[in-house]
């Protein structure tokens, strides 16, 4: 028997390939996100760590998979979009023990479908079936599109740090902040919103979720007590779901 969570994430992986089948219109963008989302291929695909928070934060809260599912695919497919992006920019060739999307298709495709993979996580959220209100929608978008602002920003400031050369402590972890931890605090704060927490709440999760991806990237002591100390202000039911999927993600090797 499945447990609620591998169910709640094959859910995830379905809500995926509906948005993915917009583009089935016999061009070629259909089959490389496909590819590149790892559709049909669970060996290829990522980890699905922000979409996973954005749900866990959601069952936290007292909210239900259902309402949460449109936020954690939108998270997820932002997520892929900033990777096709970061890849072209990077000059990375690999990406999950394969070609990276540019390195198959072409930087033309890449850039294409990058571009499209932006569009469908802000049409998954405004598409999506969940009943809520059309505030709550907007306070959402606006943390999908601030969290994509940061995401970029950071990845202009680590291409200067990088043409620089050395790079100070602190200046990596505001790059990490920025780069890595932008988009776990949307997760975590549209989890938040899609269970009814109120502002403040959310951006409480949204603070959690930064340092959760900090420590995620860095694993350092000053990371893990940041986040440990957000993540007590918050008081998570030490059994929780939540709890235990940040335990898991954070284990050494994981």
């Amino acid at each position: 028997m499945s447990s609620p969570a591998a169910a709640d994430n094959a859910e995830l992986e379905r809500a995926l390939e509906r948005a993915v089948t917009r583009f089935d219109d016999g061009w070629a963008t259909g089959v490389q996100m496909r590819y590149h989302l790892g559709i049909g291929d669970a060996a290829t695909r990522g980890k699905r760590l922000r979409s996973r928070l954005c749900l866990a934060v959601a069952g936290e809260e007292g909210g239900t998979p259902a309402a949460a599912l449109d936020p954690a695919c939108a998270v997820e497919l932002l997520h892929e979009y900033a990777l096709v992006h970061d890849d072209i920019e990077d000059g990375d060739g690999t990406r999950r023990g394969r070609d990276a999307f540019w390195a198959r298709f072409g930087l033309a495709h890449g850039i294409n479908a990058g571009d499209a993979l932006c569009a469908l996580a802000y049409l998954a959220l405004l598409d999506g079936t969940a009943e809520r209100a059309p505030e709550r929608t907007a306070a959402m978008t606006r943390a999908l599109l601030e969290a994509q602002l940061a995401t970029c920003a950071g990845q202009a400031r680590e291409i200067a740090l990088r043409a620089r050369g050395a790079v100070g402590a602190d200046e990596c972890r505001g790059l990490i902040a920025q780069k890595n931890g932008a988009l776990y605090g949307a997760a975590a704060a549209l989890g938040a919103l899609s269970a009814g927490a109120g502002a403040a709440r959310a951006a409480a999760y949204a603070r959690f979720g930064v340092a959760f991806g900090v420590a995620l990237e860095l694993r350092d002591a000053a990371s893990l007590d940041a986040f440990d100390t957000l993540a007590a202000e918050l008081d998570l039911a030490p059994a929780g779901a939540l709890r235990s999927f940040v335990a898991g993600a954070l284990r050494p090797g994981a």
